[in-house]
């Protein structure tokens, strides 16, 4: 089966589609990540085995997490590892998500 392109929803730059990160942004944007008060973000996987990590850029802490909501292009973001390995980062619409497990919500920090 051949996937549909598919276009970062903040760049707009075409990526490959992947049907389980159906609007995701491309890793050029995940990179313009800030926090409410536009402080730049820096993501990794926490190992080999996975697991997300993150910090102010800048900073020499590196801070567990399961997910992040932060802001890209003052969207409202939310950066989680992939099921496979790496990173993504999907918009989110602005509701209540206190019910998702470990999030950090740096959109105010």
């Amino acid at each position: 089966m051949i996937l549909p392109d598919h276009h970062c929803p903040g760049c707009g730059a075409a990526q490959k589609a992947f049907p389980r990160y159906p609007w995701h942004f491309c890793q050029g944007c995940l990179r313009l990540a800030r926090t409410g008060k536009g402080q730049a973000l820096d993501f990794a996987n926490a190992s080999l085995g996975g697991g997300l990590i993150w910090r102010i850029s800048g900073q020499e802490d590196w801070q567990d997490a399961t997910r992040v909501l932060c802001l890209i292009h003052d969207r409202p973001v939310l950066v989680h590892e992939a099921r496979f390995g790496g990173l993504v980062a999907e918009p989110v619409p602005e509701l209540p998500l206190t019910h998702l497990h470990g999030l950090v919500d740096l959109r105010k920090a």
